[in-house]
């Protein structure tokens, strides 16, 4: 059985096994299965997915106040989906809080590494731009510390063995770690790359693809826009939170990457993605909404979500 199946059918059966509702979800998985493709990528370590650590990892009690959102955001299929073993080399794109650092890191502790990976500069000054603010000089030093000082604040979302192994800006990638990487994680992390210019985003991929080993992945789980939306009558460049996914999926394979997977895991139909306050209108954050409405919104449920897996050749 080929590693791409086998991480299809685990998809399938932690589909089945979370929610059986959600089994019947349709799962695209578009893998480059046939011979010739198979001899001519070059993977420098099969991956394994180990599910066993991963329900322990889900388990533990430091997820206590994240475990409420298992069920929205399907952690365990898309790891499955992921196809990530815990000797991997994980770049954690903006990590934040640390919801999703919570399960990466600790699974990928000791035997692998954790890595996080931040807005740039010019990102951080189009934010500020944007909010008719201009960037202090310890704004600016703060942003430019950041991978010395966010490894510490990492260790605390894992185990006493805590795998950090660095951080990095993009735009600053330092070159002692091109090549090195086995997969770049993007959770709901490309929308500020594209909103206030494609460049930008253009640039993030490439510096993915510089990371990243020959048939290294990258994991995306990203706010989706509807395909028929038009910029006239809805904005999907990322200012809602939303991006469409062919988009998406153009802007890799632009950059050199292959699409390995699509899944349905994430999607949510009740989701019409076109709210006046964006995505955020939606739970988790509910911004803006009295108690009032909450409820509405709270039955919607979190965004809906494509689930890409691109690779590497």
């Amino acid at each position: 059985m080929s590693k791409y199946f086998y991480g299809a059918a685990l998809s399938v059966i932690f589909l089945a096994a979370c929610n059986p509702q959600q089994a019947v979800v349709q799962e695209n998985q578009e893998v480059q299965a046939d011979a010739s493709t198979s001899e001519s990528m070059p993977m420098t370590e099969q991956a394994h997915f180990d599910a066993a650590k991963l329900d322990a990892v889900l388990a533990d009690p430091r997820r206590e106040k994240d475990r409420a959102r298992d069920g929205f955001r399907h952690t365990a299929e898309t790891m499955a989906f992921f196809d990530l073993s815990p000797k991997s080399n994980i770049v954690e794109v903006l990590p934040g809080g640390g919801w999703y650092t919570r399960v990466l890191l600790p699974y990928v502790s000791p035997d692998g590494g954790w890595y996080g990976l931040n807005y740039g500069m010019k990102l951080g000054e189009a934010f500020m731009t944007y909010s008719d603010r201009e960037m202090t000089d310890e704004q600016r030093q703060e942003r430019l510390d950041w991978p010395n000082t966010y490894p510490a604040k990492a260790a605390q979302n894992g185990p006493e063995d805590a795998a950090v192994k660095g951080a990095f800006l993009f735009d600053a990638i330092p070159d002692d770690a091109k090549g090195k990487m086995d997969a770049v994680i993007y959770i709901r992390a490309l929308h500020h790359l594209n909103r206030f210019d494609p460049a930008i985003f253009e640039a993030a991929i490439a510096d993915s693809y510089a990371l990243l080993k020959p048939g290294g992945i990258v994991g995306i789980v990203q706010h989706r826009a509807k395909e028929d939306y038009g910029t006239a009558e809805y904005d999907t460049s990322g200012h809602k939170g939303y991006l469409k996914q062919s988009y998406v999926i153009s802007m890799f394979e632009n950059g050199g990457f292959v699409l390995d997977g699509t899944s349905e895991i994430n999607a949510n139909p009740n989701d019409t993605a076109d709210y006046e306050g964006g995505v955020w209108t939606l739970p988790p954050s509910l911004r803006g909404k009295d108690e009032s409405q909450k409820e509405h919104y709270t039955m919607i449920g979190e965004s809906d979500r494509m689930t890409l897996r691109f690779r590497k050749p």
